[in-house]
């Protein structure tokens, strides 16, 4: 997110927010320092974290802005880091609900839509696209014992019920 860069210049959100390039809801997370407290992670690197570190971990609309070998290695990553018993919640667009908007009149729209491709940056085009069932088979390929999925702002992701967003999506969780 642009917002971890914006926090570092104490006066830069006010002057986005006035140019109408900020929200005022953007604009308060700011005020609050919401974006100070996150750091950036490359998720295709080793995360620099002990394993076992973690209780929970959460990601949201990332996961298919990876390639498969990327995601693979992420969620490997995840896996390490988790304690016994830790619980990840994976949220993802939903390909079944994806294609059920398919229109063979114009493939070409859901094409775009479906890969974002319309984004400049391949870094924010979709790169994998995920049901229930091929979520669950990546999972399980790096090793979560339990894998089901949940509904929106339901689960035992802790805090799920602030941190789900986007309820049109495909919520997962597994248990290491």
């Amino acid at each position: 997110t642009p917002h971890i860069w914006i926090a570092k210049v104490p006066w830069l959100p006010e002057i986005l927010h006035k140019l109408g390039y900020l929200t005022d809801q953007r604009l308060e997370q700011h005020k609050r320092g919401v974006f100070k407290q996150i750091r950036r992670l490359d998720l295709t690197k080793r995360f620099p974290y002990g394993n076992g570190e973690f209780a929970a971990a959460f990601s949201s609309h990332v996961i298919e802005h990876l390639y498969l070998d990327q995601a693979l290695f992420a969620l490997r990553e995840v896996h390490r880091i988790l304690m016994a018993g830790g619980i990840l919640r994976v949220v993802v667009p939903d390909l079944d609900e994806c294609v059920a908007g398919y229109d063979s009149a114009n493939p070409d729209e859901f094409c775009s839509a479906v890969f974002e491709a319309k984004h400049i940056r391949e870094k924010n085009q979709h790169h994998g696209m995920y049901n229930e069932t091929s979520m669950r088979k990546l999972l399980e390929a790096v090793g979560f014992r339990e894998v089901y999925r949940c509904k929106y702002r339901e689960g035992k992701s802790p805090d799920v019920a602030k941190i789900d967003n986007r309820p049109e999506s495909l919520f997962m969780e597994a248990v290491k």
